[in-house]
Order: C-alpha cells, then structure tokens, then sequence
C-alpha cells in the first residue's frame, strides 16, 4: 500500500530527534528544521479550532464533574505508547513519558527509552542529541511536541460519553465501546495527532477504555485499538496514556548543561 502522508505528528519534533541519535549532527539539525516546519504549519492549521474546557456544554452530570475537576489540573505526568502498522509491515513506535506544567507557555519534559530527550521551559527548548543539548527554541515550542494532554484528553471523552458504557468497579468508573464507528475513529485520530494520509479509515473497528476514578473524577488511563482494511491491505492503530501525578509535579528546569 502506497501511502501519500503517514505521519506521527504527536511528537513531531522528539519523535525524529529520538530517533536520529547516530546521525551527524549536521543531518540531525536538518531533520529538525524540517519536522519543525511540519509541526508548526499542522500548529496552524488546527489553530483555528482550538478548544477550552469551557467549550464543552453537557447536562451528562458524570461528564460535567469530569470536566469540572479538569479546571483544577495544572500539572501532571503522562506515559504514551503508540504503534501502528500498515500492511503487516514494520511497527511505527513512539514511547515517551512526559511530565507537563500548564502555563503560557507550558513546560515539558520527555524522556524516551529512559533518557532525557526534551525539555521546554518559559519558551526554551532543547533537545538531546545523544551528544549535547541543541536549542531548538526558534523552530518549536512545548504546545506543538506534545498533544496528548490531560486537557485534550477531556475533550476526546467528551466527544464519544454518548457511545460509551459505564461500569464501576472498585474505586474507578470503566468508560467502554467496541464496534464499527467513524466518529470514535476520527476522535482517536486527533487525540493522538496521527495521519494515515490516503487510506480508506471509513470502516474500522475500535476498542476503547477510558478508566475515570470514582471519586476524584480523573481521568486515569486511555486504551485505545482499532484495525480495518481498505482496497489496498489492513492498518492497525495502538494507542495507550496514563497519566498520574495531578498537581504534583515539581518544578522542570533546563538542562544544568545550557544554564
């Protein structure tokens, strides 16, 4: 299958920088130039549509007290797994584990495979190379490395609570769905950022789990699969956040190296 525009564009400048570790240094800043680019022009064009909580207008009380409770999250920690794959191919991967403080601009630091790789800070953000911090604060900031926020994440609940059933156990709400839908596949699909470019996603089968605590009305975990196929072959779409930490994040700082 020949695909047009295949992209990871949740972490659109880490996702390459993770990766191009034993490149030449010269090769690597290229890369970054033109990721940059990527991610600041997919920056604008969705900038037209970006939400606040306040957008979203529900008499669902369950909801509502999730929603409500997502005002008062100033920081947090989030671990990502993604994976696709198209035509039985080579898995496409990204892992991070991000610890984020909401501000204007926000703060972020990610790790992958347990080393720093970026960290952003009061519009400063560098990369590590696996030689030496790079600043890349003219090319791209924390808003456009990272989209699976807690804030985003609120809103793809939001978006299918209609299609999910509930069932408690223990101290947790379990939010589920599995079937054929369109619309959940495309919820997802902004979620995590992720283009298939030509491939025909109308029929896809997905299987969701958002996981809400009971009592303090967070949202914990999001499971997310979903498998089709189109004229061309089968896709296959994974994708998992959990987040912990809420409000107890410590402070982010630079790399001491670039202080």
């Amino acid at each position: 299958m020949k695909v047009s525009r295949y992209l990871f564009a949740t972490l659109t400048a880490t996702a390459i920088l993770a990766g191009c570790q034993e490149e030449e240094t010269q090769d690597n800043q290229n890369n970054i130039d033109e990721t940059a680019e990527e991610a600041t022009q997919e920056s604008q064009e969705t900038g037209a549509t970006e939400r606040s909580l306040s957008d979203i207008e529900t008499d669902d009380e369950s909801l509502s007290e999730v929603v409500a409770k997502a005002e008062e999250i100033d920081s947090y920690q989030a671990v990502l797994d993604l994976e696709a794959v198209v035509d039985g191919g080579a898995p496409e991967k990204l892992a991070a584990d991000v610890r984020f403080k909401d501000g204007d601009p926000p703060s972020l630091h990610l790790k992958s495979e347990g080393e720093d790789r970026t960290i952003s800070k009061d519009g400063e953000t560098y990369y590590n190379n696996g030689t030496e911090w790079v600043d890349i604060s003219d090319s791209v900031g924390a808003d456009q490395l990272y989209h699976v926020t807690y804030e985003n994440a609120v809103h793809s609940f939001a978006e299918i609570k209609g299609e999910l059933e509930a069932v408690e156990e223990d101290d947790a709400v379990i939010y589920s769905f599995e079937g054929e839908d369109d619309d959940v596949f495309k919820t997802f699909e902004s979620l995590f950022a992720i283009e298939f470019g030509a491939i025909d996603t109308s029929v896809i089968k997905n299987d969701v789990e958002i996981v809400v605590g009971k009592e303090d009305k967070l949202i914990r975990s999001i499971e997310y699969d979903a498998e089709g196929e189109d004229a061309e072959g089968e896709y296959e779409l994974s994708g998992d956040v959990d987040f912990t930490s809420f409000n107890d994040v410590g402070e982010i700082e630079l790399p001491e190296a670039v202080q």
